[in-house]
Parts: structure tokens; sequence; C-alpha cells
């Protein structure tokens, strides 16, 4: 709040309140970092242009300060500070656990039957191979290390990729495809 400091001469001097602004940022730029310009008018009227730099690993409700950007003090008092309330924004691949990042994966089901690589996508735009081995059941999860979020108080270490395989059944079976499938069902009974 405002904090009343020592009298001058013009009576009372007041520091500036805080300002607060909220900004939404995707979940691949809370994984690089970004930044969000913002607009203001200055007392006179003019307009007035402030940069934040949004640091990686930011998650929903991370504070970011910029001093002396706030409201304007009184009787000489020094400005308030800016601060930038950080929402992240849901993501259709990854769902977010503090730094760690889980993905559900679909997976041919005679890879996760007889073993195999699946394609993982990581965030930042690469994949990575997955060895897949044999008997693997569905909704099984594997996790990848450091392949998570930038932690923010320490960015060049990451959280963990948790992937949840999800098997994918054909959908139309040729005939040969078929007889094999009911063979295979026979022989599991028999």
């Amino acid at each position: 709040g405002a904090r009343p400091s020592a009298r001058g001469a013009g009576g009372l001097r007041m520091d500036g309140q805080p300002v607060e602004h909220e900004a939404e940022i995707t979940l691949e730029e809370a994984f690089s970092g970004t930044q969000r310009v913002l607009q203001f008018s200055n007392p006179n009227g003019s307009p007035r242009t402030i940069t934040v730099k949004v640091p990686p690993g930011v998650e929903t409700g991370s504070r970011v300060r910029v001093a002396g950007e706030g409201a304007p003090g009184i009787g000489g008092g020094r400005r308030g500070d800016l601060f930038l309330i950080v929402k992240v924004l849901p993501d259709s691949r990854y769902e977010r656990r503090g730094d760690d990042l889980e993905a559900a994966v679909p997976v041919d089901m005679f890879t996760m039957m007889l073993g195999g690589t699946a394609r993982v996508p990581i965030i930042g735009g690469k994949t990575v191979t997955l060895s897949v081995p044999a008997g693997t059941q569905n909704g099984r999860k594997f996790r990848i290390s450091g392949q998570g979020m930038p932690r923010l108080r320490a960015p060049e270490t990451r959280g963990d990729l948790y992937v949840k395989l999800e098997a994918q059944l054909p959908t139309r079976l040729s005939e040969r495809e078929r007889e094999l499938v009911e063979e295979l069902q026979r022989v599991r009974q028999s």
C-alpha cells in the first residue's frame, strides 16, 4: 500500500501505489519465455509503452515485477511498481503439473503387444524416440526426465515429461487381417 514517508516542506510525501495487469500466455510461451507490451497514459495524457519480459517457467499466478512503473508518488514520493499477473492458457497436447508435463501418445496396438518404438513430441517442437517393451499395457506411463518445463528459479533445470501410451486399434481390417486376429483369438482361448 501507500507508505507515508518523511514530511517535506510541501506536506505529506507518499509513494505511488502498485499497479497490476493480467497477461494470458500459451504453454509454449511459458516454456521459452516471452514478453508483453503494455500501454498506459501518462498523467499529461501522453502515451507510455512498457515492455515486460516474462521469464521461462512461469505458471498461472506468477507475478512479474517491474520496479518503478506503477502509479506516481505524491510530494516527491517514488513511483509504485508494476506487476504482471500471468495466466497460462490450457494446452491441447500437454497437461501441466508444476514443472512436469503429461502427454497422451497414441501407439499402434501391435507395437504395444510386440515391442518397438514410439515418436513422442516434446515441448519446444522436437520429438524423441521412446522404446516400447513387448506386452506394454494400455495407459502405461513412461517418464522422460528433463523434458518438462524449465524451473522458474533455475531455468537451466527442467521438470519431467510423463508419457501415457494409448493403444490405437485398427478401425478397418482386411479379410486376411481379420482371419489372423480370429486365429489369434482361437489360439489364446485353447
